[in-house]
């Protein structure tokens, strides 16, 4: 499996099931929506200064839900790209039970990966500490490509990990199944991978530039909470697309690796997928 071929695949399989896209993007509109009135604003009682107010409680407590929700999100969206790919077709009403079936394995492995971010963030920071003040350079430079070591091995284990969540759905592994699978299928192409990681990265990068331009744009004459809405709006339909496209293309790369290539060949346009 090519990347590029992966890729196209990932956007054909999302322009295919656009009733995922749209609830992707209804629950992404939701969250854009109602964390608007949450935003606080500048604060400018000090002439001269521009010091934002803490974040308050109601916000961090909505972010909170809305990562928990998203588990739940991920769990249902996924189970449902991988019926489409490896049936040709999928039933939304199924997305509930993918959600609810996945959330706890899914929370588990996102709990992992910011483990292993954590850690490393920690023992790089402690090394550029403990070393600073002893004002030798030798020194200062050892600890700070020690602390670039650190980095990329952590970089390099995630990306490990990376297909960890299709391992999950795809071959209905535990969690610790799932972490070995993925570990042995991303080492059999590790380069491929990173490319494909790499590639959507910049595709996400890219065209949400153009569209945050074009938006930026057309809303600079308006209210700025009118602006917000139409921003976090377009931010959702785009966030929506790519969030399963994204998903998709993994998910083809890991059956690829796998030999777990899907029989059956996508419906056509014409016939209903969701």
């Amino acid at each position: 499996m090519g990347v590029i071929e992966a890729i196209k695949k990932g956007f054909a399989a999302a322009s295919k099931n656009l009733t995922l896209v749209l609830v992707l993007f209804v629950f992404n509109a939701i969250w854009a929506l109602g964390s608007i009135p949450l935003i606080n604003p500048v604060n400018l009682a000090t002439p001269g200064a521009a010091t934002p107010t803490p974040i308050s409680k109601t916000a961090l407590g909505f972010s909170f839900l809305f990562i928990l929700i998203s588990i739940f999100m991920q769990g249902g969206s996924l189970g449902l790209v991988r019926d489409y790919l490896k049936a040709g077709s999928s039933k939304l009403g199924s997305f509930a039970s993918y959600g609810l079936k996945y959330y706890l394995r899914l929370f588990a492995l996102g709990l992992i990966i910011i483990l292993i971010v954590l850690v490393a963030a920690i023992i790089a920071t402690i090394l550029i500490a403990a070393t600073t003040p002893l004002k030798q350079l030798a020194v200062t430079i050892i600890a700070t490509i020690a602390a670039v070591v650190i980095g990329i091995a952590a970089l390099y284990f995630i990306i490990l990990l990376l297909m960890s969540p299709y391992a999950l759905v795809c071959d209905e592994a535990g969690i610790m199944g799932s972490l070995k699978s993925s570990i042995a299928t991303v080492k059999k192409s590790f380069w491929k991978v990173t490319a494909l990681l790499v590639l959507l990265i910049l595709i996400s990068f890219g065209v949400g530039f153009v569209i945050g331009l074009v938006i930026g744009l057309i809303t600079a004459a308006m209210p700025a909470k009118v602006g917000q809405a139409v921003i976090g709006l377009a931010n959702s339909a785009f966030n929506g697309y790519l969030g399963v496209a994204m998903m998709a293309a993994f998910m083809v790369f890991y059956l690829g690796l796998v030999k777990k290539e899907p029989q059956t060949q996508a419906p056509s346009s014409s016939s209903p997928t969701i």
